[in-house]
């Protein structure tokens, strides 16, 4: 038997255009958490500063969701509109999703500058992080209002099967953020922690100002487009309740689930040291590192599997979505055992100016205790890699062909049931610190995946219309 012809070898050769799709998206994904992680990192040697960055981001990950009500329902819309070769509502796609993200993103600034004076303190954040998380919140924040309009571009991009452009664009992003932090941290002398979370601020701005306008050229130039107010006149009123349709449930999911996470880490705040917090925010960052090809296939899935379905070939896009499904999970299995072996010296490396700092380290954990307990978070992760790459797959195969309902009831029932209930249960009751966080956040992914599986596999989204009412006849 040839090796291509081994089951799990032929998934990945049957669907080479699935992976050609996927590859860009997954590196552009993996860059997108770099930018939001990397100064993290960069500040590793100043515990206070890599503490006050992760608890921002946890907030700011709580209203970002809001810029993909339309944005992801775009890609939906498009993708299928694509197949029924609807070009004229395809124009009015663009503007529509444009202007109403640059509106959301506008009252998400203000409400996170309303709510910063009081937020840090209800999560319980330790009273020497506040001052610094404030002013990082207050800098940062408004680059959402570039991120929320290159979001719409990107979603654009994808929709018109160009994968690559999006991954320029973050890489590019990355550069400048990383170079400008750099300059703050190692090129000026002087300067205090206050001034350095400025800089780091001022790089995500800049740098998400960098990529708006990057989003912007390569979607005027690749995919030849005009985007024009005129075409929202009169108000395309049809495309945007089926663009909300799918979008704010799809939005309220993630939501939902980011506000777990909110919840989640209030609970670590609650039951672990500052120590703790710093090696589960870590940890975090690299498992996140291991489900982006499961979400970058999944994407490139949506934009065939939209086409299939606006064609009325569903029986290809449900093959589809069960041959991605299978190469999530094998990827997601190899890059989990890959993070778990490197684990120890990593986080033993990454932890040593923590455990070093009195203040940060009140317990008197030694370097190797922390290099053990990343081992065993990350083992219980592999199992959690399982379940969310097949979570990640068939939730959006199920969006794809509207299927929104029961995938978005699903999550936010396990997300509160699991990630919150039984994390709190094995945080605050049973004292297991971190490890309860894991095994609430594994048993959260994994029924959620196997729900989806199996819904998928009933066919019910077969019946499933989206573009009645608003495709060409």
């Amino acid at each position: 038997m040839r090796i291509k012809d081994l089951p799990i070898i032929k998934t990945f050769y049957n669907n080479t255009q699935t992976i050609k799709l996927a590859i860009p998206v997954f590196i552009e994904l993996i860059l997108n958490v770099g930018i939001g992680y990397v100064n993290q990192f960069m500040f590793a040697s100043i515990p206070s500063a890599t503490n006050a960055i992760g608890q921002v981001n946890q907030i700011v990950n709580i209203f970002i969701v809001s810029f993909s009500v339309l944005s992801s329902s775009s890609l939906i819309l498009i993708t299928q509109l694509n197949g029924t070769d609807s070009k004229d509502k395809i124009r009015k796609i663009y503007p529509l999703t444009l202007f109403l993200n640059l509106i959301i993103s506008v009252f998400v600034i203000l409400i996170l500058f309303l709510i910063s004076p009081f937020i840090f303190n209800w999560m319980q954040v330790d009273v020497d992080i506040i001052e610094f998380a404030k002013l990082y919140l207050y800098i940062s924040v408004p680059s959402l209002l570039f991120y929320a309009l290159n979001q719409a571009y990107s979603s654009f991009l994808r929709a018109n099967k160009k994968m690559v452009q999006p991954t320029i664009i973050s890489l590019t992003t990355n550069i400048v953020n990383i170079g400008i932090c750099a300059i703050v941290l190692w090129a000026i002398p002087g300067l205090d922690v206050k001034d350095k979370l400025i800089g780091a601020g001022l790089a995500l701005l800049i740098s998400r100002f960098i990529s708006f306008i990057a989003s912007y050229l390569f979607f005027k130039f690749s995919v030849k487009e005009k985007i024009s107010l005129k075409e929202i006149s009169p108000f395309p009123t049809q495309i945007l309740k089926r663009q909300l349709k799918i979008g704010l449930p799809t939005a309220g999911e993630t939501l939902s689930y980011n506000l777990s996470q909110f919840v989640l880490t209030i609970i670590v705040n609650a039951s672990c040291s500052v120590l703790d917090q710093n090696l589960r925010t870590y940890i975090m960052t690299f498992t996140s590192i291991i489900y982006l090809f499961a979400s970058g296939s999944g994407i490139a899935m949506q934009v065939i599997e939209g086409t299939l379905i606006g064609k009325n070939e569903k029986d290809k896009a449900y093959k589809l979505v069960y041959d991605t499904g299978v190469m999530a999970r094998t990827i997601s299995l190899i890059m989990s055992i890959i993070v778990f072996s490197l684990s120890y010296p990593i986080f033993t490396s990454l932890l040593s100016p923590a455990v070093n700092d009195p203040l940060i380290n009140t317990d008197n954990v030694t370097i190797s205790h922390c290099g053990l307990t990343a081992l065993y978070c990350l083992l219980i992760n592999i199992i959690l890699e399982q379940g969310r790459a097949t979570n990640l797959v068939y939730v959006k195969g199920l969006e794809t062909a509207g299927d929104i309902a029961f995938p978005v009831v699903g999550s936010i029932c396990a997300s509160w049931i699991f990630t919150v209930g039984i994390s709190a249960l094995l945080c605050l009751v049973f004292n297991l610190g971190i490890y309860g966080a894991f095994i609430g956040a594994c048993l959260d992914e994994c029924v959620r995946g196997v729900a989806f599986y199996i819904r998928w596999h009933n066919g019910k989204w077969k019946n499933i219309n989206l573009l009645k009412g608003i495709a060409n006849t």
